[in-house]
């Protein structure tokens, strides 16, 4: 699940009024819930133990980050928030709860880009390459930058509409918004209500995978996988969507 359905859940939490204004007379809105989100993540992270514990004894596991309610039986789908399929609640930005070299295949779409990309996204990737065994794959998917700034540039609307609109209403198909210039839909791509933090084309994604120790990293394409039990990828995302594979020698 991303962080913006964390954020909606966060909002959910209503607050009565009178403690609202005096949180809002010392801090913007966004501050507390950013806080009241941390909150959380760190309740889960005291529960470390207990997961740990529990796939102490992990083996081949094929393992969906960002899961949400897409998640697969038989396998291990992690999600920040309880939800159908998801048997692993876990705070993914400081460690991951699997043993060394237990896990076959990784696979997780359109969460990466909600990890900062100077500490938590190597952190996270880090943790991935410990858990692989030797030969396993990873899959990310990921918003396609590069694609989208390739639209913005173009002098019509017809690329763009391929990438994200539902057509000449210019209407996002996943947010139901209806754009009235290239560079809103942009934004959207880039900062996501501020859930985004970082935007990935292939090279830059190839450059953290490489440093972080990853080897072998492909250009995929939708539904089409090295191990293909990953192909497992969200049909209505794959317009605007980077598919990268890369695996552990």
């Amino acid at each position: 699940m991303t962080l913006l359905c964390c954020n909606l859940k966060i909002n959910q939490m209503s607050l009565p009024r009178p403690i609202k204004r005096t949180l809002l007379s010392f801090a913007p809105m966004p501050l507390w819930l950013l806080l009241r989100m941390e909150f959380y993540f760190l309740r889960i992270r005291l529960r470390r133990s207990t997961l740990v514990r529990r796939f102490a004894d992990t083996k081949n596991a094929l393992v969906n980050f960002g899961a949400g309610p897409a998640g697969k039986p038989g396998w291990i789908n992690v999600d920040a928030f309880e939800a159908k399929g998801v048997n692993c609640v876990w705070d993914c930005r400081y460690s991951l709860p699997l043993p060394g070299n237990s896990v076959r295949g990784i696979f997780t779409e359109h969460f990466l880009e909600h990890l900062d990309y100077q500490t938590d996204a190597p952190a996270f990737l880090k943790e991935c390459l410990r858990i692989m065994q030797p030969g396993a794959v990873i899959r990310i998917i990921v918003p396609d930058a590069g694609a989208f700034l390739r639209a913005y540039c173009a002098p019509d609307w017809d690329d763009m509409i391929k990438l994200r609109l539902s057509g000449e209403d210019r209407k996002d198909i996943g947010y139901g918004i209806v754009y009235q210039t290239k560079m809103q839909v942009v934004n959207v791509l880039f900062r996501q209500f501020d859930e985004h933090k970082y935007a990935y084309d292939f090279e830059t994604l190839r450059d953290l995978l490489v440093n972080v120790g990853f080897s072998e990293v492909t250009h995929g394409e939708f539904g089409v996988s090295r191990l293909p039990e990953l192909a497992i990828d969200m049909a209505w995302r794959s317009r605007e969507s980077l598919y990268v594979e890369a695996s552990k020698t």
